[in-house]
């Protein structure tokens, strides 16, 4: 489905985020809107093509402004013009505080001298807040902007009107001009913060280099990072970082990948082998072949990754949105409320008016609009620095609940690669020929191996290798004589011999009796003489894992294709007490529906692959998985490397990424409950009020960023 991203300029509080996602929706063509305040950006899906220009109009007519998505260059501009707009601000506020506070009545005239410094701030610097409040008014709905001017022009407009009646003392000016400001400052400090985390998302595309070595026929050339092509040759040296996605081609080096997959060792790379682009040539010289560029690099699908994430809605995202729709309405019902009560209580404009002005002001949609988002936004990209990929917050709202965590074997909990553990040799029968030994036998299924790729037969040919064992000279023996043939999914044929799965033997006229168990059989002249058991190494960090996530309260349980037998002592080695073996893919999945039904929340581990069923019915999936095979994952979690303490990361940071939410909405509405009341009393100065409002947005972002320091 085609989707388009738009910047939206001046918004400021949940009730924005909502209007412009409502303008958006009444387009025709548009399937879905989703709008996040931390990155000014909207997301919009199209059921079919809409011109851009008919998006950015939408947005105007509800009083903000959009444009294409665009980089961090613009919105550096943004934050220059607030701070131009804040230093405008405070060359004005500044003798309309100190006059008004402290020097009351020291000038003739004073209050033609406040209404003279006072009018360029409320008119001119807040001129933004108009246009915004404005919007927000012709559209039937309210926001930040609205409570703001309604406040500061009351006492704009009350102190006019004394001054008019030649009444200098007792003015407020003030207040309008020291809110505005202050406002003005807590904007600037909240988009200095927004900008530090957007800057960490934006490191990411920083991997990329803009230039390029590409071979033309005859020598390497600079060339654009735009101009390469897949098949292109390009050469990385010392100290760059890979362009693109590719294969070596020539030399040796060592790739840091720490930034794609989170994994701190460097890698070896021989020609053959596959390169990251983004990652970072720490010694050698690679010729590569470029594989992926552009969009479909492994870099920019993380990216996209991570901002498809920040830009999801979960449950208590569309909670605060329900609550931040109502909430300036209300908010100025009570204001509307808290004026009447004072007047009926004092018979005084004056004293009725500052109150009114105090709720008005300390109320705070931003926070609220800003709790979510801002988190989610430093959480995901703190995760892609760990080489984990988080594929939105409905995740993390499910991770907390999570209390059963099945894990398949082979490729989660393994390195994944075979080792030879046993050779069990036939009995001899009566009077029967003399039958090769031990390294015989394994010289023989090492020289039939050779022909497969397959992780059992790698794991004969290496041990075969170790023992020193001549394979070149057993090709030639009696045994192994004659052209072999290679059976798909079965094993190999011989003229004398056969090697495979007990069951390829059976269905090449071998008997196989109950008494071989081992997964690769090798037969002689029609009789089985030797059985090969392997064993699949654990990750050498997988019982320490594993340790550390019992200990979290999770209860684990190994499920994996493997024989029941090799589950069984594996499960015992790294100290999982419930296994289950023999399961396929629909056997898993049924496992864990049959675990759901018993009232578990389960999450599971597997590899992304043939474990597709089981990830798709578990309450939280995670794959493992490598950068390369990440377009086709579709799990709620992707954990970009092998280093199984990933896994136990990712789920704290998960459960950190909530928590910091929790706390941010926390925040905001207890913020909001005692300082309404508090204001409405009367015991707070509309200037204090003025700071603590702009001091909540910054709190809220400023506890989001700890995410990026953890």
């Amino acid at each position: 489905m085609p989707r388009q991203r738009l910047r939206i300029k001046g918004m400021t509080c949940a009730s924005c985020v909502r209007r412009v996602e409502k303008a958006l929706q009444r387009v025709p063509g548009v399937q879905q809107a989703i709008v996040n305040l931390a990155t000014e950006q909207a997301e919009v899906e199209l059921v079919e093509p809409v011109p851009p220009d008919t998006l950015i109009e939408a947005v105007r007519t509800v009083g903000y402004e959009a444009e294409p998505a665009i980089e961090s260059r613009a919105v550096q501009e943004d934050l220059r013009a607030v701070r131009l707009r804040l230093i405008i601000s405070l060359v004005f506020s500044l003798p309309v505080l100190i006059l008004s506070m402290l020097l009351p009545g020291v000038l003739p005239g004073q209050g033609w001298w406040l209404l003279t410094l006072t009018t360029p701030v409320q008119f001119g610097v807040a001129f933004p807040f108009y246009r915004a409040a404005w919007g927000a008014l012709r559209s039937g709905s309210s926001n930040m902007e609205v409570l703001i001017l309604t406040g500061t022009l009351a006492a704009y407009f009350y102190s006019f009107a004394l001054t008019l009646s030649g009444q200098h003392h007792h003015l407020y000016y003030e207040t309008s001009a020291v809110i505005i400001t202050l406002v003005l400052l807590g904007k600037y400090l909240e988009a200095r913060a927004k900008g530090r985390a957007r800057a960490a998302m934006e490191a990411i595309w920083s991997l990329v280099p803009q230039q390029v070595l590409r071979w033309n026929g005859i020598e390497y050339q600079p060339a654009p990072i735009e101009t390469v092509q897949p098949g292109d040759r390009l050469l990385v040296r010392t100290g760059e970082r890979v362009p693109v996605d590719g294969e070596v081609l020539e030399g040796r080096g060592w790739l840091d990948e720490s930034a794609l997959t989170g994994e701190s060792v460097p890698r070896e790379c021989l020609p053959g082998d596959s390169v990251l682009g983004g990652a970072l040539l720490t010694d050698g010289m690679l010729h590569i072949r470029a594989v992926a560029v552009g969009e479909q690099t492994a870099l920019a699908q993380i990216a996209r990754a991570v901002e498809a994430a920040q830009s999801q809605k979960g449950a208590i995202q569309r909670l605060a949105d329900r609550i931040a729709a109502i909430f300036v309405p209300v908010v100025i019902v009570v204001a509307l409320l808290t004026f009447i009560g004072w007047w009926l209580t004092t018979r005084s404009l004056a004293e009725a008016i500052i109150p009114a002005v105090s709720v008005l002001v300390i109320a705070c949609p931003c926070a609220l609009g800003l709790a979510v988002p801002i988190a989610l936004m430093t959480g995901t990209t703190r995760a892609a620095r760990m080489g984990i990929l988080l594929r939105g917050i409905e995740a993390l709202e499910r991770v907390r609940q999570i209390d059963t965590l099945v894990l398949d074997k082979t490729g989660t909990l393994t390195m994944g690669q075979p080792r030879l553990t046993r050779i069990r040799l036939a009995v001899p029968e009566g009077e029967a020929p003399a039958e090769p030994n031990e390294n015989e036998i394994l010289q023989l299924a090492a020289a039939l191996e050779r022909a497969v790729r397959h992780p059992l037969a790698d794991a004969i040919v290496r041990e075969a290798e170790r023992r020193g064992l001549d394979l070149e000279q057993m090709a030639k023996s009696k045994w192994r004589n004659g052209d072999i043939t290679v059976v798909p999914g079965g094993g190999v044929k011989a003229a004398h011999a056969l090697i495979g799965s007990p069951r390829f033997l059976q269905e090449q006229g071998v008997e196989v009796g109950k008494e071989w168990s081992e997964p690769v059989l090798l037969a002689l002249d029609g009789r089985v003489i030797a059985g090969f058991d392997f064993e699949d190494e654990p990750l050498s960090e997988a019982q320490e894992t594993i340790r550390a996530l019992q200990a979290s309260g999770l209860h684990l349980i190994l499920c994996s294709g493997d024989r029941p037998e090799a589950v069984a002592a594996f499960a015992q080695r790294v100290g999982i007490s419930e296994w289950y073996g023999a399961q396929r893919p629909h056997e898993k999945a049924a496992l864990i529906a049959h675990l759901q039904a018993q009232g578990r929340r389960v999450a599971f581990v597997g590899d992304g692959i043939n474990d597709a069923p089981a990830l798709a019915q578990a309450d939280l999936s995670i794959a493992v998985s490598t950068a390369t095979a990440l377009a086709s994952e579709v799990a709620d979690m992707v954990l970009l490397n092998r280093d199984l303490r990933t896994l136990l990361a990712a789920l704290q940071l998960s459960k950190a990424i909530y928590r910091v939410i929790r706390q941010n909405l926390f925040f905001a509405f207890v913020y909001n409950m005692l300082g309404i009341p508090l204001a409405a009393a009367g015991k707070l100065n509309p200037l204090i009020a003025a700071l603590a409002m702009s001091l909540s947005s910054v709190s809220v972002v400023s506890n989001a960023l700890r995410l990026l320091r953890r």
